[in-house]
């Protein structure tokens, strides 16, 4: 082969090299679209695990918008570093062609509508309607816990003072009183193979399920007893 033909195979060969480099990579997910694959994917999870009516959204809080993953040519893998719960998780995308592993954290954002202050309150006065409106909210951020109805929180008392627009959750509001103290009750004995009731007096406050003292008015022993409703503690 001549000096002259030798020098054009080569740059035949150069030509078909630089046109295979510039063609666009065809993987099974291209990097533009990681997010939102996996977004559709937990979004997806999600939706199986708590109703297909879930309503639910993916964000990678700390990540830019604009971040990339390496090239993946067969299409990543996604696993997750605990089960999937709303709010904040771990997670691993992996490649094998090339190989390549990322950790990353998402928040997954549940939508609910949950009972929220519609105007202040003060400490130890009890809720009503008036009190309450129900608002979509992301229950992913409410890790104390909310209310997903209005009658839940009915008759509640406010442990503090709260601010109109506070999301209600269960550390701020105990259960009404039903028994005062001095009042008169029945005290029911309810054991295999006997029923007894006798009237009594409340030694303390209770509320639904508490153990509280009382006062058999016949015989004067105090005993203790759980509210089982109002004007009502149960001996077992």
């Amino acid at each position: 082969m001549s000096i002259v033909e030798n020098q054009r195979h080569r740059r035949i060969f150069a030509a078909i090299f630089l046109a295979l480099a510039t063609l666009p990579c065809s993987p099974a997910v291209q990097a533009s679209g990681w997010q939102e694959e996996v977004g559709q994917q937990l979004v997806s999870r999600w939706q199986e695990i708590s109703g297909h009516s879930a309503e639910a959204s993916v964000s990678f809080p700390g990540l830019p918008a604009d971040y990339q993953l390496p090239d993946c040519q067969g299409g990543f893998g996604l696993a997750l570093v605990k089960p999937l719960q709303a709010g904040r998780n771990g997670l691993e995308l992996s490649c094998n062609a090339p190989y390549w592993k990322q950790h990353l954290a998402i928040q997954l954002h549940t939508y609910k509508t949950v009972a929220v202050l519609r105007k202040p309150v003060s400490a130890g006065q009890p809720l009503t309607t008036d009190d309450i409106s129900m608002v979509r909210h992301d229950t992913g951020e409410l890790t104390k816990g909310y209310y997903p109805r209005a009658e839940d929180v009915q008759e509640q008392i406010s442990r503090r003072s709260l601010r109109a627009g506070t999301v209600l959750s269960p550390d701020m509001l105990d259960p009404p009183l039903i028994i005062n103290r001095g009042e008169r009750v029945k005290i029911r004995v309810n054991r295999p193979g006997i029923r007894i009731e006798m009237n009594g007096t409340a030694l303390e406050n209770g509320r639904q399920d508490e153990r509280i003292r009382v006062r058999n008015e016949q015989s004067q022993k105090i005993i203790f007893g759980r509210v089982t409703g109002r004007g009502l503690v149960q001996v077992e």
